[in-house]
Formats: C-alpha cells, sequence, structure tokens
C-alpha cells in the first residue's frame, strides 16, 4: 500500500451500524480503515465533511433529516467540496430515473448491498486512482494559471517599460528634423526617418502585445453602436492611400451594399483589424498592383474582403497564419513577418461573434475574408440627424482649434510629473523655449512643487512610485489647485483609464510615444482655455464656424507646402497640426470643401507639381514627381490629370 492510500481520509455515512461496521471491515482489508470517519446520517455526515474535507464520500441512500441525494446537493454546492468524489451505497432498488438525477447530482457511482468483497475493493481502488489524478491535474492547473499570469505580466511591463525609450527616440529624432533639418545632410535626413519608421513599427509591436493580454484577461469589452460601413471603410483606407501611392500600389475600395447599409460595430477595436489587413496586403504589394477592398452581405453575413496580388499564401498554413507569436521560419509560408496582429485581428472578429479566414485568389494574391453576422434592423434605433453631426462638428471644431503661442514675456509655468527622468528631460527640452519647466518624480513631489511655485499647468504620468498619477489629480481636487488643467502623457491608456480620467474631470489625455507637436499643441491649447467658464454657450456665443474652418484650412495648405516633398508626411500630420482626431478631421474637411484630406493634399502637391512644370522649374517629369515626395512617374501621370485636368506635358 502507497503513503497516499495509508493517509487517505474516508468519510462513511449510514444510519444502520452494522452497515458502518461491514464498510470499514472492507477498509480494513485495502490498509484505509485507520483515517476513516462515519457519521449515522447526512446532516452529521455534512459538517465532518466541511471539517476534514475527506478524499471519498461513501453513504447510504435512505437516511433520517439529510438523505443521501440531499447530501450529494449539498457537497457539491459547497466548492471548497465540491470536488469528492462520492459512492452511493443502497439495499433499496433504484428506478433509472432516480440514477440518471443522482448521477447529474455529482454521484461518482453506486454499489448495492449487499455487495461482493472482490467489487466493493475494485471501486474504492478506481474512484481513489481517479481523485489522484484529479487532484494532481488541479494542482497543475493552479500552477499553469499561477505561470500564465506571470507571464501576461511579464510582457505587460516588457510593453509599458518600451514605451519611455521609444517616445524619447521618437521626440529627439523629431525635434532634430524639426530643428535642423535645413543644415543636415540628405542622407542624415534619410537616417533619421528610418528611425522614426522603425520605432513606430516597435511601438505597434509593443501595443499588440499589450492589446493580447488584455484579450487573455478579458478586460476588452465591446461598445457598440451603429456604423454605416461604406462611410466607415472609406474614410479608413484613405489613410493608408499616400503610402500605397508611394509604393505605386493601387489601393481601391468597391461595394454592393447601399450606403444606408449599416452593422453594429465596436469601431474603436475594429479599425484595428482592418489596419492589420491593410497593411499586411501593403507589405506584400508589388509595385503597379491592386489591393481592394470589397465589402458585400449575404443573408447571414456582411463580407469584407481585403485582396491584393502579392506572393500568395501556403494552403497548408492558413490556419497558423492567425496563430499567436507566428513566424514564417517555422512554417515556411510564403509571407513573412505577419507578426501578432493577425491572432489580434481574429480575437476581435471572434469578439464580434465572427469569422476571420485567408485563401488564395484564382490568378495571383491572396484574399483575407472578415464575415460579421447581420443583426435585423431594429425600428427602435435612432439614426443620427445631418443637423446634430453638423452641431457637433461646430463644438468639436471650436473646441479643438489650435492656440497661439504664449507671448514669451509672460510665459506660464509647466510641471512634469514623471518617474522617469529622461521623459522629464525630452518634455522639457521640447516645451522649455516657451514656458518655465518644473519636475516632480511622483504624486507627493508634485504637490509640494504646487505648494512652493505658481503653477499654470501639469504634465502627469499615471504608473509613478508613491503616489500615481490618479492620485494626484484625487489630492488636488480636493484642494485649492482642483482648476489646474491637467494633461495626462502615459504609455498606459486604454479605455478604462480614458473613463476614469474624464470620472475625475481630466479631458486630455496623450498616449506615449506622443508628437512632439501635438504635446506643444495641447500645452497651449489647455493654456488658452484657462479661466473660461464651463458653459457651452459662453465658450462659442462669439465663435464664428465659417472663420474658424477658413483659418483652419489655411493653416493646413500652410503645412502641406511646407512638406510638399516628404513622403512620411500623412493625414495623422493634419491632424495633429489642428488638435484634432483623424476622423473629425475627415469631418471638418466635409465640411469645409466637400474633399477629404488625401485629396486635399494631392490637389495642393500636384497643383504646385503643375507650377513648377508651367514655369520651366523642372527638366523632365521625374523630377517633378520627387519634387512632390513621388517615386513612381506612371502613377504621378495619371494623379497629375486627374487633380489637373490634363496630361503633364514639358514646355519645349
Amino acid at each position: 500500500m502507497n503513503q497516499t492510500e495509508l493517509n487517505t481520509n474516508i468519510l462513511v455515512i449510514d444510519d444502520n451500524p452494522d452497515n458502518l461496521k461491514i464498510i470499514i471491515d472492507e477498509l480494513k482489508e485495502l490498509g484505509l480503515h485507520k483515517h476513516a470517519l462515519t457519521a449515522p446520517n447526512g446532516k452529521i455526515g455534512l459538517k465532518l465533511a466541511e471539517k476534514y474535507i475527506p478524499q471519498l464520500i461513501l453513504t447510504d441512500w435512505e437516511m433520517p433529516e439529510m438523505d443521501g441525494y440531499q447530501l450529494v446537493e449539498a457537497v457539491k454546492a459547497d466548492e471548497a467540496l465540491a470536488h469528492i468524489p462520492i459512492i452511493m451505497i443502497t439495499a433499496i432498488m433504484k428506478k433509472p430515473e432516480d440514477l440518471s438525477e443522482s448521477f447529474k447530482a455529482g454521484v461518482h457511482d453506486f454499489l448495492s448491498k449487499p455487495f461482493s468483497k472482490l467489487e466493493f475493493q475494485a471501486r474504492i481502488k478506481n474512484v481513489l486512482r481517479l481523485s489522484e489524478t484529479e487532484k494532481n491535474l488541479r494542482a497543475s492547473y493552479e500552477k499553469l494559471l499561477t505561470l500564465d499570469k506571470a507571464k501576461s505580466t511579464f510582457f505587460a511591463n516588457v510593453s509599458h517599460d518600451l514605451k519611455n525609450p521609444i517616445a524619447i527616440i521618437l521626440g529627439l529624432t523629431d525635434m532634430l528634423l524639426v530643428e535642423h533639418e535645413d543644415v543636415l545632410p540628405i542622407d542624415t535626413i534619410d537616417k533619421l526617418k528610418a528611425i522614426q519608421r522603425f520605432s513606430h513599427s516597435l511601438n505597434n509591436l509593443s501595443s499588440e502585445i499589450r492589446e493580447l493580454i488584455r484579450l487573455d484577461e478579458g478586460l476588452l469589452k465591446l461598445n457598440k453602436s451603429k456604423c454605416y460601413l461604406n462611410e466607415f471603410i472609406d474614410e479608413f483606407i484613405t489613410i493608408f492611400k499616400p503610402t500605397a501611392e508611394a509604393k505605386g500600389v493601387a489601393l481601391e475600395m468597391k461595394s454592393s451594399l447601399d450606403d444606408t447599409e449599416w452593422i453594429m460595430l465596436d469601431t474603436w477595436h475594429f479599425e484595428k483589424v482592418l489596419f492589420n489587413l491593410v497593411s499586411n496586403a501593403l507589405d506584400f504589394a508589388e509595385t503597379d498592383s491592386k489591393i481592394e477592398i470589397e465589402c458585400k452581405r449575404d443573408e447571414e453575413d456582411i463580407c469584407i474582403l481585403v485582396s491584393d496580388e502579392g506572393p500568395g499564401i501556403d494552403p497548408s498554413k492558413t490556419e497558423q497564419m492567425f496563430n499567436r507569436f507566428y513566424t514564417s521560419d517555422e512554417l515556411n509560408t510564403k509571407r513573412e513577418g505577419l507578426g501578432i496582429g493577425l491572432a489580434i485581428a481574429k480575437e476581435i472578429v471572434t469578439l464580434h461573434e465572427g469569422t476571420i479566414s485567408a485563401y488564395n485568389r484564382s490568378k495571383k494574391g491572396a484574399t483575407f475574408e472578415v464575415r460579421i453576422p447581420v443583426l435585423k434592423k431594429n425600428g427602435n434605433h435612432e439614426v443620427l440627424k445631418d443637423s446634430w453631426i453638423k452641431d457637433q462638428l461646430k463644438l468639436n471644431e471650436a473646441s479643438e482649434v489650435q492656440a497661439e503661442t504664449l507671448p514669451s514675456e509672460n510665459q506660464s509655468s509647466v510641471l512634469i510629473v514623471d518617474d522617469n527622468p529622461d521623459i522629464r528631460l525630452l518634455i522639457s527640452e521640447i516645451l522649455r523655449k516657451d514656458f518655465r519647466i518644473y519636475e516632480a518624480a511622483d504624486g507627493r513631489q508634485a504637490l509640494e512643487k504646487l505648494k512652493e511655485r505658481d503653477i499654470n499647468l501639469i504634465i502627469i504620468d499615471l504608473a509613478m512610485p508613491v503616489m500615481d498619477g490618479f492620485e494626484l489629480i484625487e489630492k488636488m481636487q480636493e484642494t485649492k489647485y482642483k482648476d489646474i488643467p491637467c494633461l495626462i502623457v502615459s504609455s498606459r491608456v486604454g479605455k478604462e483609464q480614458l473613463k476614469r480620467a474624464l470620472d475625475h474631470d481630466v479631458e486630455h489625455v496623450l498616449p506615449k510615444p506622443f508628437d512632439t507637436k501635438e504635446l506643444k499643441i495641447r500645452v497651449h491649447h489647455l493654456l488658452k482655455k484657462k479661466g473660461e467658464e464651463n458653459s457651452v454657450a459662453r465658450t462659442f456665443s462669439h465663435f464664428d464656424p465659417e472663420n474658424t474652418r477658413k483659418e483652419m484650412i489655411r493653416q493646413l495648405e500652410t503645412l502641406v507646402i511646407k512638406n510638399i516633398d516628404n513622403t512620411l508626411f500623412g493625414i495623422q500630420d493634419l491632424a495633429s497640426e489642428i488638435a484634432v482626431s483623424q476622423r473629425k478631421l475627415f469631418q471638418v474637411f466635409k465640411v469645409a470643401l466637400n474633399i477629404t484630406p488625401l485629396e486635399f493634399v494631392k490637389k495642393i502637391k500636384y497643383q504646385y507639381a503643375a507650377q513648377l512644370i508651367n514655369l520651366n522649374k523642372v527638366g523632365t517629369l521625374t523630377d517633378a514627381a520627387k519634387a512632390i515626395g513621388m517615386t513612381n512617374v506612371t502613377m504621378f501621370k495619371k494623379q497629375y490629370e486627374k487633380y489637373i485636368g490634363e496630361e503633364p506635358v514639358l514646355n519645349k
């Protein structure tokens, strides 16, 4: 007999003392009698079970006060006892339906009285062996849970710790390009731009790891709303068109859906699905090829297909492509570097109760297909009215217009609260020319600085020792400092943090790594708003939306001209210039000019190219294309004709 069996606690419950003696004698032959407990009914047996947690319960069916079936229900309802196996021993022949209900309640086995010695011993040994196996499995499972949690914590910490150095790298390279681009050699500028690109890639990878952890922990919750799919996807893919054009790839959308067709989506998260599919297609697309995003529907699903003309997919590897941390070296696929983006896309689609798949096209390339179940339209759903949208647009435009630079002789003071000294140094360098800068390493130091200095604005990190950012804000709201505007600049900015910030009346949040230009704009904007009343009527009583839009357009036109040959210049740069989101930027252009931001940029660029050609400032069409950041002359000719209305012809 092994040690486990010798130390096994067995609880025997029967209202007949003779039956108890018979069972104990049988246990004695197995060497299990020394640790056996006995009880005359289910009620007492349950108390003994709660106290000693036996490894096996042998119970009679018919007993006073609490019978065997009631005992089973009570044991299985107790989380601490539910794992204990139970053998029911009875002299009464039970109906099949009674036995079925007992097994459903949690009985592991039955023995009929009188029982044979061999049968009794075999059943006891079998149940104990299974119990021991289950115990070991539970212990292993708990260890795996602990290791999995440690793994998630490790990756979360690594992801968070990467944000600060990435922010510093991006901030410093951005400062070098902004302040010294006119004196730096071309090859140095190219290298700095390459550093920016790879830093952004590293930041995206870090964000993807955090997203997977949130999915694992069940923290990612959908917030669905009505989404007009044609408009949503059309606006989204416009962001990729400058990159596609630079590579000589035609990015097109076609849809058989009506513009009024809508679907319930969490657009915040679903954009990540589209981002991964379109960016992957661009990665593998060849020059002079086409990427097509198609929307259609059948009886059950809305379908979104992203098709390219790249190298295709190994058919035997299509399922593995959506696995986490998939790498092409392991699978010897034609596509390389898909990383974990497709795994996140699959998780988000699954949360939408949809499916995602990949397959090769009949001629060349691959198609990724997303299918989302169609919800029947409910007449009670409210549709946003155009007038309401326009009213909101006016308010948003007014509230996020860029502030003018404060005069140097009346500099405001900014307190930077961050436990990372390099981040404090970076923000100080960005703002030092326009503001008096003070620093604190945590919330407690910040409160001391507030007592010592007259602070006009505070930039706050969230994750800090001693006193974190939210604790600092809570403390400030209890004091005379509650009216000082705050800007949260943190790497830990998800929906939960945004909601919590709003709960603390902090509306301005900037994630790390941040754009230096956007940081400046937000700081100026917050300081300009300081002291104004919160009343919407008062805020906009002297606001002229038409003049404001005109000023914004002039401002953006100047920005495009300054970046006329910058291949990295994009829609995000326009949005940052006037401190609005990309989606809001589309709304601004729709109301002001009835064109998209990309069409606005192209129009200015090709007008500039036309001027160069008409004034004989370029010798070849290649030179004209390069002057506006284009490398593909064929694409330049097509776009030139589209925006200028005639083919580009050099004067002889």
